[in-house]
C-alpha cells in the first residue's frame, strides 16, 4: 500500500453522498421506531397500521440493515475496508425485510403497491449494490485500507 496515494475527489464526493443517503434511512428508522407524531401523521393510515403490527424480528432486520449501511458509509469516510462487510450485511438485511414486506399482508395494501414505494426500494437496493462494488474497487486500488 502506498501511503502517499492520492484519493480521487469522486471518492470523497460519493462517500459523502452515501453517508447523507444512509443517514436519511437511519432518520426514517428512528422516526418510525419512536413513533414521532408529526412524522407518523404524514403517512397513509394503512401504512401506519402496518408499522404498528410488524413483527419484532422485522424491526431487528431493518435496524441491522439501516445501521450497518450508515456505519459502512462512515467507514468509507475513514477509508476502512471493513465498510464492504457492512454494506453486504445491509444488503442481506434489506432483501429479507423487503421480501417479507412484499409477501406479507402489507403487499395487498395500496401504499405498498405505490410507485413511490417501488422507486425508493429500487433506490435503496441500487445504492447498497453500488457501494458494495464501490468498496471492492477502492480496496483493489488501495484507497481503502
Amino acid at each position: 500500500m502506498n501511503p502517499f496515494l492520492k484519493v480521487p475527489t469522486r471518492y470523497w464526493f460519493l462517500s459523502c453522498m452515501g453517508a447523507l443517503w444512509f443517514a436519511m434511512g437511519a432518520l426514517d428508522y428512528v422516526m418510525i421506531s419512536y413513533k414521532i407524531p408529526a412524522y407518523m401523521q404524514a403517512m397513509p393510515e394503512d401504512l401506519r397500521y402496518w408499522f404498528d403490527r410488524r413483527p419484532v424480528w422485522f424491526t431487528g432486520v431493518w435496524a441491522i440493515s439501516v445501521w450497518s449501511a450508515l456505519l459502512g458509509s462512515f467507514l468509507l469516510l475513514l477509508r476502512r475496508r471493513q465498510a464492504l462487510r457492512l454494506f453486504v450485511l445491509a444488503l442481506v438485511g434489506f432483501i429479507i425485510a423487503a421480501l417479507w414486506a412484499y409477501l406479507s399482508e402489507a403487499a395487498n395494501m395500496a401504499h405498498m403497491q405505490s410507485t413511490i414505494t417501488h422507486i425508493f426500494n429500487g433506490l435503496i437496493l441500487f445504492s447498497l449494490v453500488y457501494f458494495i462494488f464501490f468498496c471492492r474497487r477502492y480496496i483493489q486500488t488501495g484507497v481503502l485500507r
